[in-house]
């Protein structure tokens, strides 16, 4: 083999280790290219005219890949106007491939059916340049308005027109301000009866009822529980509650103490500060423990015991009542009255 014939054999060999290396080079790429997916969507696919939705599209590909997106400046078909293009916004996945999304606000003002043929995205890996293209969109594009004959030329305003009265229209006025002014008579009228009822000094016109002293009240709850024997019906923690129940509530408006809602060493020691004598402090004390006791510890007290806690309630009451003193009014008020009665008895009798 000569010289100038091996020259010629390496000039082959050359260009078909070029057209390998090409050929390999190309199907690389294309291998590349089919792991890109683009898609396009669009909110809705029916607008009226002028009406605005989104169009995004959405690219999956290899994340070491280089894939450019449409250029679009105002446009995307004729039919279909830009209104404001987003930024790129990219998501990489777990299996190092990248999603890359666009949106765009798009309008249309031609009604008719628009078709949005498929968009290309570049792809470009060693300076060989494939296309990604997406699915094709259609748009309808509704006109919701008569059609106008620019022939008629321009017409006259129209005049307001005069609705029929309804009363329903008024109603809800009615009920707003009929409200507003029953609340003001109510204000006004407890305004008056307040200013009717009460002095400059806070007192009413007309003499209040008198109400019965606390001691008053006791003794008669006493002669009540008294005459229920309530101990002898196997009642005996009903018996020592209301006997409590009717002291605390007379030391409650005796004293002005919350005795209803203190505890038993509560109440004793907020009478500490009161004019107390012992032997009424240890009647009161003897109340309340065989109470607590029977009610809260299921204590059984003896037959003797429960006399003995009536007896001692009656006579806490007595020692520490007081006694109120009664005008010449009221005391012949009180003596006309049991005349009154005296002679109804007699009447009757008769």
């Amino acid at each position: 083999m000569n010289r100038i014939t091996l020259v010629k054999n390496i000039k082959q060999w050359s260009k078909q280790l070029g057209f390998v290396a090409l050929f390999t080079l190309a199907i690389g790429v294309s291998a590349k290219a089919q792991e890109v997916s683009a898609t396009a969507t669009l909110d809705s696919t029916l607008i009226f005219i002028g009406g605005q939705i989104d169009l995004k599209l959405e690219l999956s590909q290899p994340g070491d890949l280089q894939v450019n997106f449409p250029h679009f400046t105002d446009t995307i078909t004729k039919n279909i106007e830009i209104i404001e293009k987003g930024g790129v916004d990219s998501l990489r996945m777990d299996n190092n491939r990248l999603v890359l999304s666009q949106l765009y606000r798009i309008t249309s003002f031609d009604s008719g059916l628009h078709y949005i043929p498929p968009i290309e995205f570049e792809i470009i890996q060693n300076e060989v340049r494939n296309i990604a293209a997406s699915n094709a969109l259609s748009l309808m594009v509704v006109n919701p308005f008569q059609v106008v004959n620019p022939e008629d030329g321009v017409t006259d305003i129209k005049g307001p027109q005069d609705a029929p009265f309804k009363i329903v229209e008024i109603l809800r006025y009615i009920y707003l301000y009929g409200g507003i002014l029953l609340g003001l008579g109510l204000i006004v009228w407890l305004i008056l009866y307040l200013r009717k009822n009460r002095t400059e000094g806070g007192l009413s016109f007309s003499k209040p009822k008198p109400t019965e002293p606390p001691h008053i009240i006791a003794l008669r709850e006493l002669d009540k529980i008294k005459e229920s024997k309530l101990w002898e019906h196997d009642k005996v923690k009903e018996f020592y509650t209301e006997v409590s129940n009717t002291i605390r509530n007379y030391i409650e408006h005796r004293y002005e103490q919350p005795a209803l809602e203190q505890t038993s060493i509560e109440i004793f020691d907020s009478l500490k500060s009161v004019d107390m004598d012992k032997t009424s402090m240890e009647q009161l004390t003897q109340i309340l423990e065989l109470a607590d006791l029977v009610k809260f510890a299921k204590f059984q007290p003896l037959p003797d015991e429960n006399g003995l806690t009536l007896m001692n309630s009656y006579f806490f009451v007595n020692q520490t009542k007081v006694e109120e003193i009664k005008t010449l009014e009221e005391e012949k008020e009180e003596f006309l009255a049991k005349e009154s009665e005296a002679e109804e008895g007699d009447s009757d009798e008769k």
